[in-house]
């Protein structure tokens, strides 16, 4: 068997895959990897599947810089593959890397819908602005209009890996200008924990163990461990 019968057929799968998700997913680009032999393509075994997706929409109005799956030794039902339909025969094992950025979370950030409490609060005039340091902070600049005056000040918090490495959460430190609503800072905190630990597609087919957290200026990156019940419907 010669490498190169191998390199196309490994290609052909590449294509199919990519076909399949274009069906499931939205994503700017996604690019496809499988790891195997023809013999084991013709037996549907993969020693490993890539998947790259650049672009990828993880969320209503939030697209992520990159999201890949890392899939190791998997069965595969190859006449679910000609359905254009991705089916493991049995549970894999995995990782995953995301990578946001502030300008991706800034931007779904501003498109929530935030009730205060304060009747002298005017939601709809709050602005938020994500910052993503070198120093492992994440910080919130909040503006909003109180009793008719506009009014500013910032939040601080480190994004942390729960203690089971079932998600992330975000303590919260210092604080700077006016004291931010409560409800705002909350609102936030919780939609930025929600996405950095994947609730949108957690249990759906797979389980994370989130492992690491990397801040650098600009952007956020997240690495798990996953494991593969099912093909997810990203």
């Amino acid at each position: 068997m010669t490498p190169e019968k191998v390199k196309f057929g490994q290609q052909v799968v590449n294509k199919f895959i990519e076909m399949i998700l274009a069906r499931m997913i939205d994503a700017e680009l996604c690019q496809v990897r499988v790891r195997a032999n023809l013999k084991q393509l013709a037996r549907g075994e993969l020693d490993g599947l890539t998947i790259e997706m650049y672009g990828f929409r993880l969320r209503q109005h939030l697209r992520v810089t990159e999201f890949r799956f890392d899939i190791g030794e998997a069965a595969v039902n190859i006449q679910s593959i000609m359905r254009r339909q991705i089916e493991l025969l049995h549970p894999s094992e995995g990782t995953l890397l995301l990578v946001v950025t502030q300008e991706q979370l800034t931007s779904v950030l501003n498109s929530l819908n935030v009730s205060p409490s304060d009747e002298h609060l005017e939601p709809k005039k709050r602005q938020v602005n994500c910052q993503l340091g070198e120093d492992g902070a994440m910080v919130f600049h909040f503006e909003w209009i109180y009793a008719g005056e506009i009014a500013s000040g910032s939040c601080t918090v480190i994004p942390l890996l729960k203690a089971d490495g079932s998600g992330v959460v975000l303590n919260q430190g210092n604080r700077s200008g006016k004291e931010p609503p409560d409800e705002f800072v909350r609102a936030v905190s919780t939609q930025v924990s929600d996405i950095l630990s994947l609730s949108d597609i957690a249990n759906l087919g797979t389980t994370f163990h989130f492992e690491k957290i990397d801040i650098t200026a600009g952007k956020i990156t997240v690495r798990a461990t996953t494991h593969i019940e099912h093909f997810p419907k990203v």
